[in-house]
């Protein structure tokens, strides 16, 4: 008796080895195709891009595969995911569409939405003294002013540049340079350089993209008087049709300066992918996202938003992998 139960634990026990094994191969074989690391690029310095990751880069890190992060823009990550120098970027999805359209820009054919994470919003400030003095109350009349404007952005192939440069070409039929010969002096910077700038006096105005809530300006704000020039509902209609970009309206309270809706030019910020990784792999980067969103957007307020309904938006062609994802956690709500 005792021997045939010592039989019957030794098959068991083969049985479990044969299952393991067999269990580790296809792991394995599943695998087999998977990068050994996955690069993650991000923003400017600084800004929510970079924060953010960051934190992703450590969740894929100790779940998923050895990742690493470095800083980016939102039309540079593009074009270095399109040259095999990242697997996966920061960027905002209306880029996807539209690039390829507009001459002299990028143009994208191995690169696909991962998924949207939050809304991403067009700031356009000004000094409050020098908007009461020049009797300035909106985008267009600040375009229109016939004194010179020291104005700044984020550096070319940063989201920033890009989408205001797109805002003067369909919005308002103008440039950077037709600006410059105005008299305008536009610096192209990095966030912190133009917020101590504008803080000390040296800036009128700047123009950048960031989520619907922005420490910087919050930060901005206690130590020089602003506004948010609003931009109008025609303007943004029109940008709306050509690419794939959303009116959205900044709510009073948000800042101190804002006492009234300001209308101004929303998209979303979104993860982008090498459209050839596997499906396997980027539907565990999703959930791995997904299941740790608390984690990673720890202190970010706009992270709360990342949401099952809004992360694949229907314009924009996104990875079999996150379609899979997403659509399996939709069923399941």
């Amino acid at each position: 008796m005792k021997g045939s139960n010592v039989v019957v634990v030794m098959l068991a026990i083969g049985t479990l080895l044969i299952t393991s094994s067999l269990y580790t191969r296809m792991a394995l074989a599943q695998q087999e195709n998977w990068p050994s690391h996955l690069r993650i690029l991000s923003g400017a310095a600084g800004g929510q891009w970079d924060i953010l990751g960051n934190s992703i880069t450590e969740a894929l890190n100790g779940k998923l595969l050895s990742t690493s992060c470095r800083l980016g823009g939102g039309i540079a990550n593009i074009d270095k995911i399109e040259q095999n120098l990242g697997e996966i970027g920061f960027s905002m999805s209306c880029f996807l569409p539209v690039l390829g359209q507009e001459k002299g820009t990028s143009s994208q054919e191995h690169t696909v939405l991962l998924a949207n994470l939050y809304p991403q919003v067009l700031y356009i400030l000004l000094r409050r003294d020098f908007a009461e003095r020049h009797q300035i109350d909106s985008l267009e009349t600040l375009l229109q002013t016939r004194v010179p404007v020291r104005f700044a952005t984020l550096k070319k192939g940063t989201g920033s540049h890009f989408l205001f440069d797109m805002l003067l070409q369909h919005g308002f039929n103008l440039s950077f340079k037709q600006l410059q010969k105005k008299g305008w002096q536009i610096d192209f910077n990095n966030y912190l350089e133009i917020a101590d700038k504008f803080v000390d006096a040296k800036l009128d105005a700047f123009a950048y993209t960031a989520g619907s809530e922005v420490p910087l300006i919050l930060n901005v704000e206690q130590y020089t008087d602003l506004v948010v020039l609003p931009i109008s509902l025609k303007v943004l209609r029109s940008l709306q049709t050509k690419l794939h970009t959303t009116p959205y309206t900044i709510q009073p309270g948000t800042y101190s300066s804002i006492t009234k809706p300001i209308t101004t030019l929303g998209t979303y910020t979104s993860l982008i992918v090498h459209k050839d990784l596997p499906i396997d792999l980027v539907y565990s980067i999703n959930k791995i996202i997904w299941e740790n969103r608390e984690g990673i957007g720890k202190g970010m307020k706009d992270f709360a938003l990342f949401s099952p309904e809004t992360a694949l938006p229907q314009e924009v062609k996104a990875h079999p992998g996150s379609v899979k994802f997403w659509q399996e956690l939709q069923s399941q709500r």
